[in-house]
């Protein structure tokens, strides 16, 4: 949510244009001034919300440092994790160590490396291994197909 939009200001704006967008718009969308209108009463928190952040300067500096890193992220990001942060899934999750820890578990690699077509790296003397969770082996015996 693009703060700055909301409260229709420019990103160098100082306070008092913070300020006096804010009352402008918190009088038009207020409450109390559009009885059983929704739409507004949401707008009207948007408001509260762009002006608590960008009206307190330390909490402002923050906003616009996540802003910055957000947008040097976007273009650079892989097409899964945008997939992923467009299917709201958690942002900034690494499963570099679950799956590793995963493999040193069950003994072989959940992941391919999709660019060589190879496994992924650290499991090439694990390529003969059966998958221990390849339940063929009890399915034939439970059908008595053996």
């Amino acid at each position: 949510m693009d703060y700055y939009k909301i409260l229709n200001v420019p990103h160098q704006a100082d306070e008092s244009q913070i300020k006096q967008a804010y009352r402008k718009l918190a009088k038009r969308y207020h409450p109390d001034l559009n009885p059983d209108n929704p739409e507004t009463e949401a707008r009207f928190k948007d408001i509260v919300e762009a002006y608590e952040t960008l009206g307190d300067p330390a909490k402002r500096r923050k906003y616009d440092a996540n802003m910055i890193q957000a947008s040097a992220t976007m273009g650079t990001e892989p097409k899964a994790q945008k997939a992923a942060r467009s299917a709201g899934a958690a942002q900034g999750v690494n499963f570099g160590n679950f799956t590793r820890d995963m493999e040193r578990y069950f003994g072989f690699s959940f992941q391919a490396d999709q660019q060589n077509g190879k496994q992924a790296p650290g499991n090439g003397a694990d390529k003969n291994r059966k998958n221990p969770l390849d339940v063929t082996d009890m399915f034939d015996a439970f059908m008595k197909i053996k």
